[in-house]
């Protein structure tokens, strides 16, 4: 068996990998093999593994990580022992692949001829598979042995190229020198080499500008100058001293392959998610004998290698091998083609290294959007040879033969979606599989929320969500969420075995930004203007003065640094949330982005007034849905306004966008953001703007159910003295609170003005409005069949303006009223039809139908549709966050329990409904008949035990209501079932 060290730590006896387990577990292994035959203390094993940290019992648990060392070996090798030797443990049957670099090394400084030193170093250097202990690198003991394998790897790296400059393959070493001094800028010897290797390629200027190179480095890095031996290498180029030239062996000899680790494709060390339909379709393109090339496309970060690794991992269908190479922008094309050639046959295939390649074979080239021409080098792979091609690229080659398939972000959960649910989305899934083995531990059930919000803005980027969840253990999903808002800073690693291009999200996305033409870069930047997504029309109306937009914007699509994204209305796009961080990041905010901004905001601005005019009539629905799409631009402009003390365009704007808030639910933020323009209006504004502002907030706070906070805004709205159109609205509002309060003659007095008011005026809704409410002031005075005449008159005047989402309300309120009149099926029916008709885009009138839906259900005994659609309420309840509505969801939950016997749980269901919502009969019996007869029930089944029933359920509602879910979910799963 040999344990391998120089890369990620496993083990293998011959072609088969062994497990070792957890990291720590492959901790101990490794300590164990660097110091075999030698025992390895408890102690130092102790401070090894934990450092200045260790648990409580740091021994038990070095034992279960011996025992389980032990049980892996055995299993793969009986010869292979780990004992119990005082003071600690010894490894003995093993061989190890640093000892075996040494071994080569030693044999390298004892050959006599320049051909057997660089045979000896070749095969030493091809041992190394990354950097050394690569997944352990964060545990203690690591640090020193990494520095010391690493630079074992490097001096003989150095070493190899030497042998190589006497053999005389200078050329062939430029492009792997030049990368060398990039990473270790104060190592001299390495520039010497890059000198020599560029003088006897003819390349005397580019020979002295690297000693200018070399120069400036050494003083920004060590203040120092060059040493003696590289400025008598400059000399020595000035002078064209004759003991540079090339050996006369080089145009002799074939060149020789550097070493790329690794020339097989790794096994991903953490789970995959979301990507089974992926690959198993790969594979099967891969084994059709009329595809030979498959191209992997997507942004950087989306995962294109690890799909690549895993869909090449099942390598039976290729008996003649699987080989993996990396590209990078110093990659030659010819050396390349030979790698390929000695990874399959053993040879480099000399002047036709595709030649010798044989048929059977799969060759997975990764990250070729690095070669200037790797559509040439594909095509020559493919022509020239009978190998399948599997290619990782940004962009499609462009090939006849070419399959390209793109690699999407993981699917993030949508905005409403469940705890369950959203568990279940690969992106979440990924980033709490992540956080727990950064942080040992996470919250799941607290952090969910903010865990979906992040994946969601990190648009299911599985790089960005991987970064992410690194910093778990210091930072909430919450906390990191607010930090990448700005700046990407935070999406960083510092592991080793992460490819250098990805240790940080911003440099992967500037690698792509730096690859475009300057007015795809020009667009780009302004795009992040915008909040979320926009539409073309948008962006040609705020950048009047870019050329050719529809082109450029496809060129941004191409390289999926932009996308289409899904409308309820229209085409719409989206520049990738963390390409926006990146770019606003590095974008100055001087006066060409507030122009950019003030052009935007005048342009929404008209729209808003565009959608707030249609939203009462036929075309409501598709006005809320551009006004959705749009929200977040029109949020941000208010905040904007807000910010500069900009009282006149943010209440000219909140007083558009307000009635847009309240149908789309958005009542919560836009109530935040009219207390703080009050507040700005306080110091100085006109009666005009003081009462648009009242009204605004009025109109907020009676849909959250805050109806003292509505009655005076209304109250002062009037005394502003608005236009007779908003007076009439205030007056409707305020009528409304009144009677919520329980002053039922003044509300109806109110309502009744307000109606006369609206007579003669354009001011729809308010003739609705006043409807609704006089037929609520009917029904608390026991005038029932006027209610239902208000209601009805109601209707028709909403039918007849084509007012989509009044209609959904009035058939609604008629199915409640149907209830009262112990009409279940009639009830059924209209509340069918307002759901159906409110669908996703009326989130108010399609949570109330959901409640009336399921009142209906329970009636008529249909218990799979009263569970589905509270928790359809529940969802719709959290989305617009009416406590009103909380309430009677929990209510009728009360009323499914109890007709289900589950008296105990009906029972805290009511308690928990008057707990956040309190009758408004003034006592805890509820004023409609069902739910009070259900409630009844309930009580009189318990006996004694109802009132202390009742007290659970009042002092603990967030619990009932997860009961009550979890209850709900069960029997659909059982009626599914």
């Amino acid at each position: 068996m040999e344990i391998r060290l120089l890369g990620p730590v496993e083990a293998a006896v011959g072609e088969t990998t062994v497990s070792l387990g957890p990291p720590r577990q492959r901790a101990v292994a490794a300590m164990l093999a660097l110091a075999a035959p030698e025992v390895v203390s408890t102690d130092r094993f102790v401070d090894g593994l934990w450092g200045e940290q260790p648990p409580d019992r740091p021994l038990p648990a070095l034992q279960v990580f011996v025992h389980g060392l032990r049980k892996a070996l055995a299993a793969a090798d009986p010869s292979v022992t780990v004992e119990r030797v005082a003071p600690g443990y010894r490894i003995t049957g093993i061989q190890t692949d640093a000892a075996r670099f040494e071994q080569l090394v030693q044999q390298a400084e004892a050959a006599t001829d320049h051909a057997a030193t660089e045979a000896a170093l070749r095969e030493a250097l091809g041992l190394v598979r990354g950097p050394a202990l690569a997944d352990l690198v964060d545990t203690p003991f690591a640090a020193p042995e990494c520095v010391r394998l690493d630079e074992m790897r490097l001096l003989a790296l150095v070493n190899w190229y030497d042998a190589r400059l006497h053999l005389g393959e200078h050329a062939s070493l430029i492009t792997d020198l030049e990368l060398l001094v990039r990473e270790h800028p104060t190592r001299e010897r390495l520039w010497a080499q890059l000198m020599t290797a560029q003088y006897r390629a003819d390349r005397q200027a580019d020979a002295l500008a690297t000693y200018a190179r070399a120069r400036d480095r050494l003083a920004d890095e060590l203040g120092i100058d060059p040493g003696h031996a590289l400025q008598q290498l400059e000399l020595a180029v000035l002078r064209h001293d004759p003991d540079l030239a090339a050996p006369v062996t080089a145009a002799r000899r074939t060149a020789v392959v550097a070493p790329r680790p690794p020339a097989r494709l790794d096994t991903p060390t953490t789970p995959t998610f979301g990507r089974d339909e992926l690959v198993a379709d790969l594979r099967g393109r891969l084994v059709d004998p009329d595809i030979r090339v498959v191209t992997l496309t997507g942004p950087g970060g989306s995962g294109k290698s690890r799909v690549a690794a895993l869909v090449a991992g099942d390598g039976e269908p290729f008996p003649a091998g699987v080989v993996a190479f990396a590209a990078s922008e110093g990659t030659d094309d010819g050396q390349l083609l030979r790698e390929i050639a000695r990874a399959l046959t053993g040879s480099d295939g000399g002047d036709d290294p595709i030649g010798v390649l044989p048929a059977d074979a799969l060759v997975v080239l990764d990250n070729l959007e690095a070669l200037d021409d790797a559509s040439a080098l594909v095509a020559r792979l493919v022509d020239g040879s009978k190998v399948t091609v599997l290619t990782t690229s940004r962009l499609p080659l462009r090939l006849r033969a070419e399959h390209a398939v793109p690699v999407p972000p993981l699917p993030v959960p949508a905005p409403d979606t469940g705890r369950d649910a959203a568990l279940a989305t690969p992106s979440v899934a990924m980033y709490v599989n992540r956080a727990v083995a950064a942080a040992g531990h996470f919250d799941t059930e607290r952090e969910w929320p903010d865990v979906a919000r992040l994946v969601g803005f990190l648009d299911g980027l599985p790089l960005a969500i991987e970064l992410a969840a690194t910093h778990a253990a210091l930072l909430s999903p919450g906390q990191i969420l607010e930090s990448i808002q700005t700046s990407l800073d935070v999406l960083s690693t510092r592991a080793v075995d992460v490819p250098e291009r990805q240790r940080t999200l911003a440099r992967t996305i500037d690698w792509s930004y730096q690859r475009l033409e300057p007015a795809a870069q020009e667009l780009l930047d302004r795009l992040a203007l915008f909040e979320r997504s926009f539409t073309i029309e948008t962006a040609q109306a705020v950048f009047t003065d870019v050329p050719d937009l529809v082109d450029t914007l496809g060129q941004l699509i191409e390289v999926r640094l932009v996308r289409n994204v899904p409308s309820r209305v229209g085409l719409r796009f989206q520049v990738l949330g963390t390409v926006r961080a990146f770019l606003r990041q590095r974008r100055a905010r001087g006066p060409e982005l507030a122009a950019l901004q003030d052009r935007l905001t005048t342009y929404l601005h008209e729209e808003a007034r565009r959608w707030r005019s249609d939203l009462d009539g036929p075309q409501g629905l598709v006005a809320l849905g551009r006004y959705d799409d749009a929200a977040m631009d029109l949020d941000a402009a208010v905040d904007r306004a807000l910010a500069a003390g900009d009282g006149v365009r943010a209440t000219a704007l909140i007083a558009d966008v307000a009635d847009l808030w309240v149908s789309s639910g958005r009542l919560v933020d836009g109530s935040t953001r009219v207390t703080r323009l009050l507040e700005l209006l306080d110091s100085g504004g006109s009666d005009g703007a003081r009462a648009a502002a009242h009204l605004a907030a009025a109109k907020l706070h009676h849909q959250l159910s805050h109806f003292d906070r509505s009655a005076d805004e209304s109250a002062r709205a009037i005394a502003a003295g608005p236009a007779r159109g908003d007076d009439a609205w205030a007056r409707c509002l305020q009528a409304n609170a009144l009677l919520m309060n329980g002053d039922l003659a003044g509300g109806r007095q109110l309502a009744a003005e307000a109606l006369a008011l609206a007579d003669g005026v354009d001011c729809y809704p308010v003739p609705a409005i006043a409807h609704s409410t006089l037929a609520i002031g009917a029904a608390m005075a026991g005038e029932f069949d006027v209610e239902r005449a208000h209601y009805e008159q109601r209707l028709s005047v909403v039918t007849e303006h084509g007012d989509v989402t009044r209609i959904a309300d009035t058939l609604n309120v008629l199915a409640e009223i149907a209830l009262d009149n112990d009409d279940p099926a009639g009830a059924f029916a209209l509340a069918t039809e307002s759901v159906e008709l409110a669908g996703a885009a009326l989130p108010n009138e399609a949570r109330d139908a959901s409640i009336s839906l399921a009142r209906s259900a329970a009636a008529t005994g249909d218990v799979a549709t009263c569970a589905r659609q509270l928790l359809a309420a529940f969802t719709l309840v959290d989305r617009t966050g009416q406590t009103f509505a909380l309430g009677q969801t929990l209510r009728t939950g009360g009323v499914l329990a109890a007709a289900l016997g589950e008296a105990d749980l009906a029972v805290r269901c009511f308690a928990a409904g008057h707990q956040v919502a309190p009758s408004p009969s003034g006592t805890e019996e509820p004023i409609e008949a069902d739910l009070a007869e259900a409630l009844s029930r309930a009580r009189a089944a318990l006996g004694d035990a109802a009132d202390r029933t009742w007290l659970l359920g009042r002092t603990s509602p967030d619990r009932t209501r997860a009961a009550l879910e979890a209850r709900l979910t069960e029997l659909l799963a059982t009626e599914a079932g």
